[in-house]
């Protein structure tokens, strides 16, 4: 897990994002909208803006930059219709990149004269955009400079002002060479602005000149045998808008992956993941590893941070009920005015002919045959947040039993710090490149699924124990939690992950290719997912872990917990149904 050195411009830029957040949802009345992972999402899906300038950050762009992209995506959602826009998509990857890059365009002239504030928002951020642009030296490629130049003559003609005055001697020879092809297009773009179809239209008149130029240098490119200019321009910064999948992992335009064939993709690339070696990892019961005497201590404090709580536990296991329960036939309601005929009661019909009650109907009652698995991160950083996770956990799992759920709490971290003697065979071995993960695992039964939790009390208060946390090797103690979960007989089986941070352990991050760790993590987590079988869900402590985990919470534990924060997990929960 992240160690105190996490980057402090990660949580800035989420606490930037969420401002903004607040922003898009209040301008736009849009209320399911937030960032996940840097990418707008609505209702956990994917927005489909995609615009380049809309994604500044926070390393070289400054909190006016944030607040004009807000105000972009905000018009977009107020004054763009999505589907119309996903039809209208053209198939080339450039002409892709432009028909976005136009519609955003479009819609930031649509601004109203009394927000002058947000025009100058909108107005600070294309600039900035632009600059950015042309520091990467994008406009030294062919393609790259084409695609400039249109974005500039598009929105000078679309916002009355004149194009970028550092770079008009750049663009002019491709302005002067495209006048006389998409005048006419810049003309119906003008006149449409307010029509979405109408402008779509001239804008594919645009993007099919532009089209024809693409193909003839990526005709030459063949020729000398270099990369497509097209290619490359996709490529690289900015002109790729941000890599913004679909549901399915699929780009606009492409047609939709299966669930099977997605999950399949994923157990592939799982294969590439290495272990240096796994003679030294251990499942271990909490009971092994802390001593009796020591949970009796830590169950006392543990009972003293539960009694300080403000959390109605009865209310709690009634909301979790409603949400975890699913309909079964209980049975027969008979004397019912209409449904199935009950046979048995004709004869009344007989001596009573306005008699009506002759049918019975199917009983449903709520049942709940669910299993819940917390799985806790046990790395150095959470020792900080221990109290009150534990807190929830137990209170969590407290009102999961009286809901009729089955509940399993588990931990994971390593056995030694950077790597112990695994780290140090493998520099006595040479230092093999990428060897993979190159420490022991520590993975941790604090409470199984068939224990009670009046049983399990001295076990569960061993999560307090300091010493217990090292670091983490997340990917693998997802499968681990989930392989527990497979062969149980649970109808509905949900796992949720408590952490802080992303994957970390020294010596593996040390020996491997950068972000080794943070990339199974999320092929693990998309792998389940798509798998389907088990609903994985993710509490974070501090910082946002929609990077890794699609459906997701951010918690700022307060030392009392009050019911407010368990109706935001409860939320989370029931958004799935």
């Amino acid at each position: 897990m992240a160690n105190n050195n996490q980057p402090r411009q990660e949580r800035l830029q989420q606490q930037v994002e969420e401002l903004c957040g607040a922003s898009i949802r209040a301008l736009s009345g849009e209320r399911q909208f937030a960032y996940r992972g840097r990418r707008p999402e609505i209702n956990g899906r994917p927005s489909g803006i995609r615009a380049p300038h809309l994604k500044p950050d926070l390393a070289k762009d400054d909190f006016t930059s944030f607040r004009g992209a807000a105000d972009g995506i905000a018009l977009r959602l107020q004054h763009s219709d999505r589907d119309l826009h996903q039809q209208m998509m053209p198939e080339s990857a450039v002409g892709q990149l432009l028909f976005e890059l136009l519609e955003q365009l479009r819609v930031e002239t649509l601004v109203e004269d009394k927000y002058p504030g947000t025009k100058k928002n909108l107005d600070y951020r294309y600039k900035a955009w632009c600059a950015e642009f042309c520091a990467s030296n994008m406009t030294e490629n062919h393609v790259g400079l084409l695609v400039y130049t249109v974005a500039q003559v598009v929105w000078s003609r679309l916002s009355g002002q004149p194009v970028n005055e550092a770079t008009e001697g750049l663009i002019e020879p491709h302005r002067m060479m495209l006048a006389p092809h998409i005048g006419g297009a810049l003309v119906g773009m003008k006149r449409n602005v307010e029509d979405q179809a109408k402008f779509g239209e001239s804008a594919h008149e645009l993007i099919q000149v532009i089209d024809e130029l693409v193909t003839q240098l990526d005709d030459a490119d063949e020729d000398d045998g270099t990369e497509s200019k097209a290619d490359e321009a996709v490529r690289n910064f900015g002109l790729i808008l941000y890599p913004e999948n679909d549901q399915n992992g699929e780009m606009p335009g492409q047609s939709a992956q299966s669930h099977r064939e997605r999950y399949r993709d994923l157990l592939e690339a799982l294969e590439s993941y290495q272990i240096y070696s796994t003679e030294n990892d251990r499942v271990i019961e909490a009971e092994k590893l802390v001593s009796e005497f020591l949970r009796k201590k830590l169950r006392v404090q543990l009972d003293e941070l539960i009694r300080g709580q403000g959390v109605n536990v009865p209310r709690l296991a009634r909301d979790l009920a409603m949400i975890l329960s699913a309909p079964e036939l209980d049975g027969w309601n008979f004397g019912e005015e209409e449904g199935y005929l009950d046979a048995r009661r004709l004869n009344k019909l007989v001596t009573s002919p306005d008699f009506r009650q002759l049918f019975r109907k199917e009983r449903y009652q709520p049942h709940n045959n669910c299993m819940v698995t917390f799985l806790m991160d046990n790395s150095g950083s959470m020792k900080e947040h221990i109290g009150q996770v534990a807190t929830l956990i137990e209170i969590m799992c407290r009102a999961l039993e009286k809901a009729g759920a089955s509940t399993e709490i588990l931990g994971f971290t390593t056995r030694n710090w950077q790597g112990g003697k695994l780290f140090k065979r493998w520099i006595g071995e040479g230092r093999k490149p990428n060897p993979g993960r190159l420490t022991s695992l520590e993975h941790i039964v604090y409470k199984d699924a068939d224990t009670p939790m009046r049983h399990a009390r001295k076990n569960i208060s061993a999560m307090l124990k300091p010493d217990i946390f090292k670091e983490g090797i997340d990917g693998e103690a997802l499968l681990w939690a989930a392989d527990r979960m497979t062969g149980r007989s649970e109808e509905r089986r949900i796992l949720i992950v408590l952490s802080d941070g992303c994957p970390m352990e020294t010596a593996t991050n040390q020996a491997n290719e950068q972000d080794y760790l943070d990339n199974h993590l999320k092929q693990v987590a998309s792998m389940l997912e798509a798998r389907g079988d088990i609903e994985l869900y993710a509490l974070g402590f501090g910082l946002d872990l929609s990077p890794y985990y699609r459906h997701n919470l951010a918690l700022d534990l307060p030392e009392t917990l009050e019911n407010s924060v368990f109706k935001e997990i409860l939320k989370m929960l029931a958004r799935r149904r």
